[in-house]
């Protein structure tokens, strides 16, 4: 490992140095022009009648012209010039380009469409006769001239501005920051347009000779830069008829424009490359800093529970310490009273939830209801609608899916329904009422912030805290919290999946907000670090009272955390109830099918696992009557054309099932690996 990691840097090292050596000479030219004031021997528009067309040596290094005016003083401003315009079109390119292209991949729809259509018809355009039109109607000159050329220049950038944020837009980051209730300004303005620049300046570096040929070739047919300054292309007409006999008019133009031309592509070329075989650290604008190893508290070692900036800290066992699990009995009396409780005051109440893409439902006629201080764990395959069930009300879906029904967030001061609010009143209670956890941690977190970068904005967008001090110190008790004391100046890819799992429970938490929704938040996690999540997630619930909502398909999550589960199965609840009572007298056939199939450590090496038949189903809408009838041990006739109900089979018991056929589950509900009661 730590020889691949050093033939990384050496090879990275000898990419910059390449990189450097390339912009040596283009570089040479840009300060050229910029010193050429103070560099050029004489006026470069005073005529001497008297000193024509002398040949390079003496005062004149590189000899005069037809009008004894100095070439070497032409040279230099021609230089000044041509670098100015050319500057001046790329600023103007990328600027319009950059602004079209982030405004268009963010908004979409008919703008998006329009400006594709656009992007296209200008680069199908030959640049320089569009320039030709644009200066024949409105004259020559260097304004004309560098809007001219950004005319059509500013196409190509617009197309990588628009597919950088096109790419982003579906990242799961832009939807954290959306539920943490940033802006759209804010997202844009330091999410989405840094990303862009860099891509862009790439492709700039190889425009640069174009641009440079383009100056040239408008002034060789007379209609750039307007005498009597000097301009390369200028120059190269005025050289034409002395080409035989006074050699040092055409030759220094020509090598100019030939060598900027060659160093700007050798430039653009060590850029390209480089930006492909770049690791994961450049992106973050510097090397990955070697820190001091941090000391791991022991096992008894207390860790702070996430507290507010001015409360008391309050003491709690360590993450890795090992928590005894409450009696069963216990953990099924509060399962019933989390349960009744819920049904009396929801903080969080999903009613008649259904989601399409397109003719496609994936979502049916689901509701749901979380009482203050309750964990509701929906369970189900992949492909179940469980995600689509808990993202689908807080708009976390994408633009292509279509929620209808309801979504009722209650707070101290209002009931706001998530599906039907603006998106004014969204950003107002994402972060403060609401918080997320992403499967994805890597994805949810901008990979060029810091972590620390990262959760000072997610305090000051809940309005925690907003002066730098109590900042920094609230994000300190979170990380602390969270068991992460020294990773705010690390960045996503320098921690592990577990890590940033922590991470981003502490973004979520950072406003305290009432409800939480975790999706899959202990997927890819060995049995550590999802234990560590779980007494996060618990201990945060009994501290702040807020209403968690979990999403996963380990039971063995289920088992250690729920207080209610609903089973989802192909874009429908087919089960839901008190933990206790679905984990041991679970009702749907569907259910029992799964808690069969948790494996036990107990029984006979080489038993085969249990397993359902069939796929499983892949939507609400593909089969006419039950969705797990094809699958289904207890199928019956009625159940190909009848969809069922969830019907009550107990006071805190909903099933799905034509039948209810409500026996004992053969195998027990058991945490991970069967270790723990």
């Amino acid at each position: 490992m730590i020889g691949r990691q050093r033939g990384a840097d050496a090879a990275l090292s000898r990419r910059r140095r390449r990189t450097m050596a390339a912009a040596v000479p283009l570089v040479g030219f840009v300060l050229l022009g910029l010193s050429a004031p103070w560099l050029m021997p004489y006026d470069p528009t005073a005529n001497d009648l008297a000193a024509t067309l002398q040949a390079p040596g003496g005062e004149h290094l590189l000899g005069t012209d037809q009008l004894g005016r100095d070439q070497l003083s032409r040279l230099l401003q021609a230089a000044r010039i041509s670098l100015t315009v050319t500057a001046g079109v790329l600023l103007l390119s990328i600027a319009l380009g950059v602004v079209l292209g982030v405004t268009a991949g963010y908004v979409g729809r008919a703008f998006d469409r329009m400006l594709v259509g656009l992007v296209d018809v200008s680069m199908a355009a030959p640049g320089l006769l569009v320039a030709l039109a644009v200066i024949g109607v409105r004259g020559p000159g260097t304004e004309n001239i560098v809007l001219a050329l950004a005319l059509t220049g500013w196409a190509p950038y617009a197309r990588i501005a628009r597919a950088q944020v096109r790419s982003a837009r579906s990242g799961v980051h832009l939807d954290a920051l959306r539920v943490l209730g940033a802006p759209r300004r804010r997202i844009v303005g330091r999410h989405l347009l840094p990303a862009t620049i860099g891509p862009c300046l790439v492709y700039a570096s190889t425009d640069i000779g174009v641009v440079v040929l383009a100056v040239a070739s408008l002034s060789f047919l007379g209609l750039g830069v307007p005498p009597p300054d000097a301009e390369w292309g200028a120059m190269l007409v005025e050289a034409r008829p002395f080409l035989d006999s006074a050699w040092w008019l055409a030759y220094p133009p020509g090598i100019a424009i030939t060598a900027v031309v060659l160093a700007a592509n050798l430039l653009g070329e060590n850029l390209t490359t480089g930006d492909r075989a770049r690791p994961s650290a450049l992106f973050v604008g510097r090397r990955p800093r070697r820190r001091r190893k941090p000391v791991v508290p022991s096992a008894n070692a207390p860790v702070p529970v996430v507290p507010s900036v001015n409360a008391p800290v309050p003491v709690v066992p360590s993450v890795n310490a090992s928590v005894p699990a409450r009696p069963a009995s216990d953990r099924a009396e509060s399962a019933e009273e989390s349960a009744k409780s819920a049904q009396e005051s929801a903080v969080f109440e999903v009613r008649a939830l259904n989601v399409s893409y397109g003719d496609r439902r994936v979502v049916a006629d689901v509701s749901l209801r979380l009482a203050a201080g309750e964990i509701l764990a929906l369970v189900g395959e992949s492909g179940s609608g469980k995600s689509s069930s808990a993202l689908g009300p807080l708009g976390l879906l994408g633009p292509s899916a279509q929620v209808s029904g309801s979504a009722l967030l209650r707070t101290p001061d209002r009931t706001l329904d998530l599906i039907d609010a603006p998106e004014t009143a969204l950003r107002q209670i994402y972060g403060r009422e609401i918080g997320v956890v992403f499967q994805d941690s890597l994805a949810a977190l901008n990979p060029l912030r810091t972590v620390g970068a990262s959760l000072d904005q997610a305090i000051r967008l809940s309005g925690f805290a907003t002066d730098r001090a109590a900042v920094r110190l609230r994000r300190a008790s979170l990380l602390d919290a969270v068991g992460l004391p020294d990773a705010a100046p690390r960045y996503p890819h320098q921690l592990s999946g577990g890590m940033r799992q922590r991470v981003q429970l502490a973004i979520a938490v950072a406003g305290e907000p009432r409800l939480l929704v975790a999706d899959e938040p202990t997927s890819a996690l060995d049995v550590t670090a999802q234990a560590d999540i779980l007494d996060l997630l618990r201990r945060y619930r009994d501290r702040t009272g807020a209403a968690v909502l979990l999403v996963t398909h380990d039971l063995g999550v289920v088992t250690e955390i729920a207080d209610t589960v609903a089973v989802a199965y192909a874009g429908r609840i087919i089960e839901h109830g008190a933990a206790h009572r679905v984990l041991t007298r679970p009702d749907h056939p569907y259910t029992q099918g799964l808690l069969a199939a948790v494996p036990d450590l107990a029984v006979a090496p080489g038993t085969p696992f249990v397993t359902l038949p069939g796929a499983p189903g892949a939507g609400p809408d593909n089969v006419a009557g039950c969705s797990f009838g094809p699958r289904c041990r207890l199928v019956q006739p009625r159940c190909a054309a009848e969809v069922p109900e969830l019907d009550p089979v107990g006071e805190t018991h909903w099933s799905r099932c034509l039948r209810h056929p409500s026996p004992e589950v053969a195998v027990r509900p058991r945490p991970r690996g069967g270790t723990r009661a």
